[in-house]
């Protein structure tokens, strides 16, 4: 499996950069598949009758590990921003999209500036292409369906509520695919509030 999405992504980014021109008229078909991906999450979600009860069980895990990718996430750009010419603060603007490009960067270009939204949009941009290749990669070291490996869906950020979860969903089990989508939701809601505070402090 992780060879087959790794080529998988290789030969799109082949055939996007050769044919760009179709990469636009492509939109509806990968709207249409991603949520298609996402139905079929769901239906494995519904058939392990007890996932609804180890959320309850478990929630305040599930909650912990989106918290903690995030702040692993802003130290690791802050740690960036030392040897970077951007600047400590502007690379943690960059760092608290987890991975929402088509949010960063045309939120911080207009609240900041052109230059740091472009910054953003390609960082963000890159973080989910890597997690596409990284997720199988860290999923091998646990194929238990009854455990949960952070791992797996840590690199994705935000962007395993929704394009990356399908890949989470094939190369791991129930538990951690859940796992991957609540942090993934999270982050997704941590993400603006965040981004706006580093663009306040950018400007004042």
């Amino acid at each position: 499996m992780t060879v087959k999405i790794i080529l998988t992504v290789i030969l799109g980014g082949i055939l996007g950069y050769f044919f760009p021109q179709y990469s636009t008229s492509m939109e509806p078909v990968i709207s249409i598949s991603l949520l298609l991906m996402m139905f079929f999450v769901g239906l494995d979600f519904g058939q392990d009758k007890n996932i609804f009860l180890q959320i309850k069980k478990e929630g305040k895990v599930f909650l912990a590990y989106p918290l903690l990718i995030a702040f692993g996430s802003l130290f690791g750009a802050f740690v960036a921003g030392l040897f970077l010419p951007i600047g400590i603060l502007e690379s943690l603007a960059c760092g608290s999209a987890f991975g929402w490009y088509s949010l960063s960067g045309p939120l911080l270009g207009k609240l900041v500036s052109d230059e740091l939204g472009s910054i953003a949009f390609l960082s963000n941009l890159f973080r989910e292409l890597c997690s596409f290749f990284l997720i199988p990669i860290f999923a091998k070291k646990s194929q238990k369906a009854d455990t949960i490996n952070p791992l797996v869906f840590a690199s994705g950020g935000a962007t395993t509520m929704d394009s990356t979860l399908p890949v989470v969903s094939q190369v791991s089990g129930p538990k951690t695919t859940l796992a991957a989508f609540v942090s993934g939701a999270v982050l997704t809601i941590l993400a603006p509030f965040l981004l706006q505070l580093f663009a306040f402090m950018l400007n004042y």
